[in-house]
C-alpha cells in the first residue's frame, strides 16, 4: 500500500529524527538523542560507549556492536553497567577492513539507534570508510561511536568525526571510578565542555 501524497512544502521526517532535532537545541549535549545521526571517536571511553547503549535499550531502541575477536568487549561488565545481553547483537570479525564492512551493511537497515565500532588497538579507520560512516549516520540519525586507543600524541584515529572525546578516570572509592569526558572537538557546540559521571570498576570495564 503506497503513502498517501503529501502536501506541497511538507517532509516526511522520522520520529528518532525529530528527537534528534529536539535534543540538538537542549542543553544534554551528551544523549542518544543529541548524539543521534553523528561519528562521534571516544578515546578510552569503554564504560561511556557502555552506558550510550544502556540509554538506547532503556528508550527501547535497538544498538550493536561490532568488534575485532578478543576486543574489549568483556559480557558480564556489560551486564553489570545494566545492559540487556539478550537484546543486544554483538558481531565479532578478523580485522579492521570486516568491521567496516559489517557496520556498512548493518546501518544501512536502519535499523540501530546506536551503533559501537571497536576495531581495535591500533587501527586506523581509512577516510573514505569514515565518510560512508558518516553519511549512514546522518541518513538514519543513529549515533555512531567508533572506539579509539592511545594516548592523544598518537592523533584522531577519526578525522572525519563531528564530535571527539577523551576519558580520564580518578578512584572515587571503593570498586568505583569518576570518568570525566572531556570533549576535545565538538563541530556542533565547540570544544571544551565536560561531562563526569561515576562508573563501577570492575577489571574488563574501563
Amino acid at each position: 500500500m503506497e503513502s498517501p501524497a503529501l502536501p506541497k512544502g511538507c517532509e516526511l521526517v522520522t520520529a528518532r529524527a525529530l528527537q534528534a532535532e529536539k535534543a540538538s537545541s537542549s542543553e544534554d549535549a551528551w544523549s542518544l538523542a543529541a548524539l543521534a545521526g553523528r561519528l562521534i571517536e571516544l578515546r578510552d571511553s569503554l564504560s561511556v560507549a557502555a552506558g550510550l547503549i544502556a540509554e538506547a535499550q532503556r528508550q527501547g531502541e535497538p544498538a550493536v556492536w561490532i568488534g575485532v575477536s578478543g576486543s574489549s568487549f568483556y559480557p558480564p561488565d556489560f551486564a553489570a553497567a545494566g545492559i540487556d545481553l539478550e537484546a543486544l547483537p554483538v558481531v565479532r570479525v578478523a580485522d579492521e577492513a570486516q568491521v567496516m564492512r559489517a557496520a556498512d551493511t548493518l546501518l544501512r537497515s536502519g535499523g540501530f539507534a546506536a551503533a559501537v565500532l571497536d576495531p581495535g588497538p591500533g587501527a586506523r579507520t581509512p577516510l573514505n570508510a569514515q565518510s560512508r560512516l558518516v553519511g549512514l549516520a546522518k541518513q538514519h540519525h543513529t549515533a555512531v561511536i567508533l572506539l579509539t586507543r592511545g594516548t592523544p600524541a598518537a592523533g584522531s584515529q577519526g578525522g572525519l568525526a563531528s564530535l571527539r572525546g577523551e576519558t580520564i578516570r580518578k578512584r572515587a572509592g571503593f570498586g568505583q571510578f569518576a570518568c570525566e569526558l572531556r570533549i576535545v572537538k565538538d563541530k556542533r557546540r565547540g570544544p571544551g565542555w565536560r561531562r563526569v559521571e561515576v562508573c563501577r570498576g570492575p577489571d574488563g570495564l574501563h
